[in-house]
C-alpha cells in the first residue's frame, strides 16, 4: 500500500510541474523588446565619420581616452530581442553577437550580450542613450555593438 502511495505523490508532483511549464513558457514567448542594433568599424586609420551621427560616438569615446579617429557604420538594424531564444546579429569579422532578453523592469531591458573571444555582459538598455561594446578586431580597427532603442 506505501508503494501506491508514493506513486500517487510522484504523479501528483509531475502533473502539477506539467501545469506550470506551459504557464512560464508563454510567458517567456510573449517578452521581447526591440532594440536598435548597430555594427560600427573603429580605428585609427584617417579620420571619416560616416555617417555624421556618429559624431556623437567619436566624442564620447574621446572623453574616455579610446584614441580612435575614424567611425563608419557597417550594419543598422532594427531586432525584437526575446527571452526564449537569443537573437543573433552577424559581425563582419566572421562571428556572432547573441542577444538574450533576461527581464525587463520599469522600462529598463537587461540583455546579455555574448560575443565570442569577449567577456559576456549583462547590460541594462533604457528608452534613451546607447550601449557601445567590443565586438572584435576587424580591417585594422576594431568593431563596436551600438545597442539602443529604436530610432521612431
Amino acid at each position: 500500500m506505501k508503494k501506491n502511495v508514493s506513486s500517487g505523490r510522484l504523479l501528483l508532483a509531475v502533473l502539477g510541474l506539467g501545469l506550470l511549464m506551459p504557464v512560464v513558457g508563454q510567458a517567456q514567448e510573449e517578452q521581447k523588446v526591440s532594440i536598435q542594433v548597430e555594427v560600427v568599424l573603429a580605428s585609427k586609420k584617417g579620420s571619416e565619420v560616416e555617417p555624421p551621427e556618429l559624431a556623437k560616438m567619436k566624442e564620447q569615446f574621446q572623453k574616455q581616452n579610446f584614441n580612435f579617429t575614424s567611425f563608419k557604420r557597417l550594419s543598422n538594424e532594427k531586432l525584437e530581442v526575446g527571452a526564449k531564444t537569443a537573437t543573433e546579429v552577424k559581425l563582419p569579422n566572421g562571428s556572432n553577437a547573441s542577444l538574450l532578453l533576461l527581464g525587463m523592469k520599469e522600462g529598463t531591458a537587461t540583455v546579455r550580450v555574448a560575443i565570442p573571444r569577449q567577456p559576456t555582459l549583462d547590460v541594462e538598455l533604457g528608452r534613451q542613450g546607447a550601449v557601445y561594446q567590443k565586438a572584435g578586431k576587424h580591417v585594422g580597427g576594431e568593431l563596436i555593438l551600438v545597442l539602443s532603442p529604436p530610432s521612431k
